[in-house]
């Protein structure tokens, strides 16, 4: 995808040579033709691709301090901070599954998942009630998308998790704007760590803005209580010594 002066270049070269051979076009006319070339539909549509490419370009090389992307193909999402002039509190936070690339990672939608986690020390929530809140929004989102938090103790062992899967309202589809969204969870005096973030499935865009980690009243009710859990224990293992298993970045 070029940038949108590189575009602008091209087209005026057309225009250029067409007017040498005397043909007549107009500068439209040949930035139209010059979107057609991309596959896309006019000028209109190659501008917007064009800036949002150039956008995701600045976010690539810009980390969100103490924020990680989780994803099975992490080159199929177009994340990090983004430009919302309507973000409560003047940023957010992007996940954009990738309309070029997302589809050949996830031929199947419904697999894609990414998610942006951040994970502190459990110890100054001990036994508090804790609410874990944020603005969201999103543009055409196929499979859901929301925020969640968790609760742990030793790999392979939940107090709490809670993704707002049962909650009324609690997974956004679709297309909406800014929308408040709480979990809210009790934290073990033995717990170590505290996750959470937000995510979004299947294909579209998730804006996160006003993260916020703080005690809830006593009153407050969990979202929904979530009895404690075992999973099987996930201990990181030695594995690849031999350097042979390698992951082709590329293939489609």
């Amino acid at each position: 995808m070029p940038t949108v002066d590189e575009a602008k270049s091209m087209a005026r070269a057309m225009e250029s040579a067409l007017r040498a051979k005397n043909l007549t076009i107009t500068h439209g006319e040949c930035l139209d033709i010059v979107a057609c070339q991309f596959g896309l539909k006019d000028w209109n549509v190659l501008a917007a691709q064009a800036k949002r490419s150039d956008a995701a370009a600045r976010r690539r090389i810009a980390l969100l301090k103490g924020w990680a992307l989780l994803a099975e193909h992490r080159d199929a999402y177009d994340h990090g901070s983004d430009d919302d002039t309507t973000a409560p509190g003047g940023a957010a936070a992007l996940i954009r599954h990738d309309p070029v690339l997302g589809p050949r990672r996830y031929p199947d939608p419904a697999r894609a998942f990414g998610c942006y986690v951040q994970t502190v020390s459990a110890v100054p929530f001990h036994g508090r009630r804790v609410a874990i809140g944020a603005k969201l929004r999103c543009q055409d989102v196929t499979h859901g998308a929301t925020l969640w938090a968790r609760v742990d103790a030793m790999p392979g062992h939940t107090f709490a998790f809670d993704n707002l899967k049962e909650a009324s309202g609690g997974w956004l589809f679709g297309s909406a704007p800014w929308t408040e969204r709480q979990v809210v969870m009790d934290v073990s005096p033995d717990a170590i760590s505290l996750h959470f973030g937000f995510f979004i499935k299947g294909r579209g865009a998730l804006w996160a803005a006003d993260f916020r980690v703080e005690e809830a009243a006593a009153a407050t009710l969990t979202t929904p209580p979530v009895p404690p859990s075992a999973r099987p224990h996930g201990w990181i293992t030695p594995t690849n010594l031999t350097f042979s298993e390698v992951i082709d970045l590329s293939a489609a």
